[in-house]
């Protein structure tokens, strides 16, 4: 027979319940229930705080995708930026606005920095009318560094998706073939330079992301990474030399 004292007690924590949570009962299908309490237990939580972690990482999950976004395709020319934001756009990713300098300059036959200059006009546009947008960029120089920047404090949510090939000489091999099917030239130094600098370039603009995936493109788009809280895991076996470079470089 449970004692007076523990009775207080029983009633206390349930008045203390009533007034501080909502009850929330949850079916799920029948035999499910141990494989949720392993996970939950292995992660270091309760069942019912694994449930409701969920459940709010859901909620911001969903109104991310509701917000402004700020999206990121980075990569040395070659690597296939503009391929991937065709694949993102099959996925039904919200890209906004898509941005990309290089394609600017050829479409308008114009010098690069006058490309540069439409881009930021793009860019500036984006902002003034909260309007989410994508930038194809190799994050060489200081201007998707100072974008990033402008767009944090303008409340975007930042994600970037950076794709990766292991030397230059495949992105130098890769760029000689869309010039021979009708697409725009890079100059070699230019690539042999942003190459060079590729992974300081990256690791400025990694703390600003709320969000970051790494690709390899040797043989298709494959996921290798996720960066999250300030360390990167690896999503596959694989790991492309280029991956391991980035890991290690300070």
């Amino acid at each position: 027979m449970e004692s007076k004292n523990g009775k207080a007690a029983t009633r206390a924590k349930n008045k203390y319940n009533s007034n501080n949570y909502d009850r929330i009962n949850v079916l799920i299908p029948k035999g499910h229930k141990p494989d949720i309490l392993a996970v939950a237990e292995a992660a270091g939580d309760s069942l019912n705080g694994y449930i409701t972690k969920a459940i709010s990482e859901r909620i911001l999950r969903e109104e991310h995708q509701t917000s402004k976004r700020y999206t990121i395709i980075g990569g040395i020319n070659g690597t296939g930026k503009s391929s991937f934001t065709g694949v993102l756009r099959t996925q039904s990713v919200d890209l906004g606005t898509v941005i990309d300098v290089d394609r600017i300059t050829a479409d308008a036959g114009v010098l690069p920095i006058e490309g540069g200059k439409i881009a930021l006009r793009c860019i500036a546009e984006c902002f003034e009318n909260d309007k989410s947008f994508t930038q194809e960029t190799t994050l060489a120089g200081y201007r998707t560094l100072k974008t990033a920047l402008i767009a944090k404090e303008k409340g975007y949510y930042i994600s970037m998706f950076y794709i990766g090939l292991d030397t230059v000489e495949e992105c130098l091999e890769r760029i000689e073939n869309r010039v021979a099917r009708g697409g725009h030239k890079i100059d070699e130094k230019d690539v042999r330079r942003r190459f060079s600098d590729r992974w300081k370039a990256v690791k400025k603009i990694l703390p600003l992301c709320d969000e970051a995936f790494f690709f390899d493109n040797g043989n298709g788009f494959a996921e290798v990474a996720e960066y999250v809280n300030g360390e990167f895991i690896y999503k596959c076996e694989i790991h492309p030399k280029w991956l391991k470079e980035l890991c290690e470089s300070d």
